[in-house]
């Protein structure tokens, strides 16, 4: 091949196709592409690459090049920008081994996350939640069962770090209690060399004297879950009386920003309150918070897609309806769809503004966004952690694989002291491993199956008695995957022209 000696032999020689499943797009007149199936697969292309890429049919790359260029110094530009692609598996090649990128030097933490639900009790009724609401609380004795099994863990070295979420009911009408098990649960696992961290998910409208500055002295984060802009948020979340609970999260999130501490948000969409998601977005935008949007799941009966009316109060009320609502679709999935790309149309325009304004977006959008449990920049293994890296105690000492399944008897088992919680969260499985095995032909040749894995497991299990399906919501994850990712790269874009001018400065 004539000027194929100007070109590194070892790339010039090696066939290439392009890899299956890729998502492309164009940002300030830069491509970019994305493979979900491997980390952090989002890359922006130079034009030798992208004309590459698009010419990768099993050729070899310096035959590409000879039908690229004319010149030796072009087909060598166009061979040397082959290993960015073969790095980031945007390329297949016969053996990929030589273009792997290095493995870090250090071994990646080992985290247990343990969900802690600290009371039943809660000054709210939410209508979609699935807590048995009551006076229920960690009492002493329980603490220290869990504590132990805590230690057990951390002696046995089961995990280098183990993240607790402080959960409810609401945690923070138990206050005290929470911190004394933080600070006992620190000084144990600290015993043995293992980190112990946590956040607490709060509704956000209680915060008791001097709770915001010990949370923030203590490191701990802080989720508050608002679904809504004044009447919304009264609809959506109401007081046990019946009355609005929006006067008292503007007071509780005052006090939380008074003492430094940046709340994470957990927006949760049903029926009632998708029409005003544009305000809520616009505020989040405006208060610089990271948040997380997720559409309500019926994980009693897997059947009330998108019901957020189905919590506690109507599990008298309903029989099981297996499978009764299907994948949304049709006008169903327009009511969904059409507010949520309408909302990242201003999350978009937010992030392009602070590109323009030559400053990075805060909080990341790529490092703080999240819609429902999809994972676009970490492929996912395996459909759910429930069981394995993860674990959920009740305030009475109950350990499920799930938080959502604490109350129901079959889910659930006594904590042992004796016992190390990651044990305990691994043995106990009653729903079976979370594992989807080849053999859902939809999902498997989804170009999103990998950020997606169908959705939820537990709600699947729910409405169809097996896991092996597709989510209700996978029209929706669909249309939003590809919006979070070209979001992504335009923040990727905005990252690279800061660099390359301080460089040139």
């Amino acid at each position: 091949m004539e000027g194929a000696t100007a070109l590194p032999a070892a790339l010039a020689e090696l066939p290439v196709w392009r890899a299956d499943r890729l998502l492309h797009g164009v940002v300030r007149g830069q491509r970019w592409v994305h493979n979900p199936a491997v980390d952090d697969g989002l890359v922006l292309l130079s034009a030798p690459a992208a004309a590459v890429l698009d010419c990768a049919d099993g050729r070899t790359l310096g035959a590409i090049a000879a039908d690229l260029a004319e010149t030796d110094a072009g087909r060598a530009r166009l061979v040397q920008s082959a290993p960015i692609l073969l790095r980031n598996g945007l390329l297949r090649t016969p053996d990929p081994a030589p273009f792997r990128r290095p493995r870090p030097a250090a071994r990646a933490e080992r985290v247990f996350d343990l969900w802690l639900h600290v009371t039943n009790d809660c000054n709210l009724d939410c209508p979609y939640c699935y807590i048995d609401k009551g006076p229920q609380h960690l009492d002493d004795s329980t603490a220290e069962r869990v504590l132990a099994s805590i230690e057990r863990a951390a002696a046995a070295g089961h995990a280098d770090r183990i993240h607790v979420r402080y959960a409810g009911g609401e945690p923070m009408l138990r206050f005290s209690a929470l911190r004394r098990f933080h600070e006992a649960a620190i000084e144990r696992c600290g015993r043995h060399g293992v980190r112990y961290t946590a956040a607490i998910l709060s509704n956000g409208t209680v915060v008791p004297r001097e709770a915001a500055a010990w949370v923030k002295q203590a490191g701990l984060g802080v989720s508050i879950s608002i679904d809504g802009k004044g009447a919304l948020q009264d609809a959506m979340r109401p007081t046990r009386n019946g009355r609005g609970s929006a006067a008292h999260l503007e007071r509780g999130f005052a006090a939380w920003r008074e003492a430094g501490v940046r709340p994470y948000v957990l927006v949760t969409l049903g029926e009632t309150n998708l029409g005003g998601l544009l305000p809520l977005v616009d505020w989040l935008l405006q208060e610089r918070l990271g948040f997380r949007l997720s559409l309500v799941r019926d994980l009693e009966w897997g059947a009330g897609t998108l019901d957020d009316r189905h919590g506690a109060s109507r599990r008298l009320e309903q029989a099981p309806r297996p499978g009764a609502e299907g994948i949304l679709d049709g006008d169903a999935l327009q009511r969904v769809r059409g507010p949520l790309l309408a909302a990242y149309d201003r999350i978009e325009a937010a992030v392009a503004a602070d590109v323009d304004a030559g400053r990075a977006p805060e909080p990341s959008f790529r490092q703080t966004h999240r819609f429902c449990d999809l994972s676009p920049f970490r492929p996912i293994r395996k459909a759910c952690g429930a069981g394995s890296s993860y674990a959920a105690v009740g305030p009475g000492g109950a350990v499920s694989p799930c938080q959502a399944a604490l109350h129901h008897e079959t889910d659930r088992a006594p904590i042992d002291g004796s016992r190390s919680i990651v044990e305990q969260g691994r043995a106990h499985r009653p729903f079976g491993p979370f594992e989807r095995q080849v053999g859902n032909p939809v999902c498997n040749n989804c170009r999103h199956q990998q950020s997606c894995a169908a959705g939820c497991p537990l709600l699947l299990a729910r409405r169809d008695g097996h896991i092996d399906g597709r989510s209700p919501y996978c029209e929706v994850f669909r249309a939003v995957i590809p919006r979070i990712v070209g979001i992504a790269a335009l923040e990727l874009w905005g990252e690279a022209k800061r660099h390359s001018e301080a460089v040139r400065a």
